[in-house]
């Protein structure tokens, strides 16, 4: 996956234009973009923004401090758990759905669009 993002990123990095952003699906993926980047001498966010998805906990680190996309990880499991227990106690028990919203977690690696 790291190694995923670093290609992705040279590949991007070789294109006539540049793209302004980059969204990474996975927080490790957005740390090989940023390594290519930094090796290229690309600023982020000064250049390019990078953003990943999973709110890993070396996301919030301080030198990196990567924008990411909080998907509730926690919540989903509390919420697995609870609903394949109350299955297993009442198998007729009609099924459920439930919806959590991701959040934007803000941090270093992107610029403001102000």
């Amino acid at each position: 996956m790291y190694k995923g993002g670093l290609q992705g990123a040279k590949e991007l990095l070789a294109r006539a234009r540049r793209p302004t952003a980059v969204f990474a699906g996975a927080d490790i993926v957005a740390m090989g973009v940023l390594e290519a980047f930094a090796e290229a001498g690309v600023s982020v966010p000064g250049d390019i923004s990078v953003a990943g998805y999973d709110n890993t906990t070396f996301a919030a680190f301080g030198p990196l401090s990567l924008t990411s996309v909080d998907q509730a990880g926690r919540e989903i499991g509390d919420n697995a758990a609870r609903l394949l227990l109350d299955r297993i106690a009442d198998r007729k028990r009609p099924t459920v759905q439930v919806k959590l919203s991701p959040t934007l977690v803000p941090r270093r690696t992107t610029a403001s669009l102000t």
